[in-house]
């Protein structure tokens, strides 16, 4: 798995690519979640390159938008790959959490709500 983060004023993106599974959650964790709790709340998760998603990074996508939440932030899911989709429909998740489109609707989206 690969994990890019980059700090926006107003949000975090982060690009993940690879499987997003079990072997990566703490690598997921750390960066994101310790980002948020450094009150970066707005937190856009890009999901297009991700070939397989299993329990643990469900488990790791809910955390964040936990995280979020306490801090009056959202969690935007973008351009969410089959692999993902197909587990997020299984497990009802897709409607927990905002999804968009592209990076430009997730961002135009994030800035508009706060």
């Amino acid at each position: 798995m690969q994990v890019s983060v980059t700090t926006e004023p107003g949000f975090v993106t982060v690009i993940i690519a690879g499987r997003f599974d079990a072997h990566g959650i703490e690598r997921f964790d750390r960066e994101v979640v310790d980002l948020i709790d450094a009150q970066h709340a707005n937190v856009i998760i890009d999901l297009a390159e991700v070939e397989f998603m299993d329990s643990s990074a469900l488990a790791g996508l809910v955390r964040a938008l936990k995280a979020t939440v306490a801090h009056h932030g959202s969690v935007t899911l973008v351009a969410v790959s089959d692999a993902a989709r197909i587990i997020l429909e299984l497990t009802r998740l897709d409607a927990v959490f905002t999804t968009a489109a592209s990076m430009t609707d997730a961002r135009a989206n994030v800035l508009t709500a706060a």
